[in-house]
C-alpha cells in the first residue's frame, strides 16, 4: 500500500477517494513511553504515530486470533 493510499484511502472507479469508516481511540501514556514511540516513528518505520498504533493493534488482535474485515 502506498503512503498516499494509507493516508487518503484507495481511489474508486472514477478516481475519487474512498473514505474508510473509522472511529477515534484516545489514551494517555507516560512520558517515557511517549518518547519511545516518537523515536520508533522518527526512525522512519511508520508514517506517523497513528500508523504505528494501528500496526500494534492489528498485530495484537491477530495474535489473539481476532480477525478483522479488510477496509
Amino acid at each position: 500500500m502506498s503512503v498516499e493510499t494509507a493516508l487518503n484511502g484507495s481511489k474508486g472507479a472514477k478516481g475519487r477517494r474512498q473514505r474508510w469508516d473509522t472511529r477515534v481511540l484516545s489514551g494517555r501514556v507516560s512520558p517515557s513511553t511517549y518518547e519511545a514511540v516518537i523515536k520508533v516513528v522518527e526512525a522512519g518505520n511508520y508514517v506517523d504515530v497513528t500508523d504505528y498504533l494501528r500496526d500494534i493493534v492489528r498485530k495484537d488482535l491477530d495474535a489473539r486470533g481476532i480477525s478483522l474485515e479488510s477496509p
